[in-house]
């Protein structure tokens, strides 16, 4: 078995990102209190982020334990973002609405709502992982999903270097971790499994 085609590994790169999710918005409600930042806007915005947090913990927590299904990781990883960008949308509008007065409401619901039809997507297109349905459509989002994912993993290795060059280390460790992420979605999703599940 690859080092990429293992589960248990996948799984606890979940469960760190996972952790360092919860971990790091408590940090910045603390860093609030003592800079007399604005406590209520970071601790609304930290909120949507430990939920995510969480999500991903629990996820990881289950890859880990199950089984090597390539199909229903993938077609999970896809799930559990798409739920946290909705989520995550409406805590991170209404800290940017506390934050500043010169956030309006209108601009405040606008990203809601692109960030809930974003999300919304996501979840669809986790049912197309799955195999709902096989057509023209599940074709092209294999291709969509393999080269955003190759561009995600390529994004978070530039992360990586920066954060290393600026010494921040917990952001380090997140994106490490999200690499190997992205390339496993990448590799199943050019897995048989996943191909024959979409319809390629």
């Amino acid at each position: 078995m690859s080092f990429f085609d293992d589960n248990r590994k996948v799984g606890l790169a979940l469960i760190i990102v996972g952790i360092l999710n919860v971990i790091v918005p408590i940090l910045n409600i603390i860093y609030s209190f003592v800079d007399d930042g604005n406590v209520g806007a970071v601790s609304v915005g930290a909120i949507g982020v430990m939920i995510f947090g969480i999500l991903i913990l629990l996820f990881g927590m289950r890859v880990r334990s199950g089984p090597n299904d390539k199909v229903g990781i993938l077609s999970g990883l896809v799930r559990v973002i798409g739920v946290a960008t909705i989520l995550a949308a409406v805590f991170s509008a209404v800290s940017s609405y506390m934050a500043s007065d010169d956030v309006g409401i209108a601009a405040a619901v606008g990203v809601v709502i692109v960030q809930i039809i974003i999300g919304l997507i996501l979840l669809w297109i986790a049912g197309k992982i799955a195999g709902s349905s096989k057509n023209v459509i599940s074709k092209v989002l294999w291709v969509l999903l393999m080269v955003v994912f190759l561009i995600l993993a390529i994004l978070q290795l530039i992360t990586l270097v920066v954060c290393l060059f600026d010494a921040l280390w917990l952001e380090a460790v997140v994106s490490l971790c999200m690499i190997f992420v992205y390339a496993y979605a990448f590799i199943a999703t050019i897995s048989p499994e996943v191909k024959s599940s979409m319809g390629i």
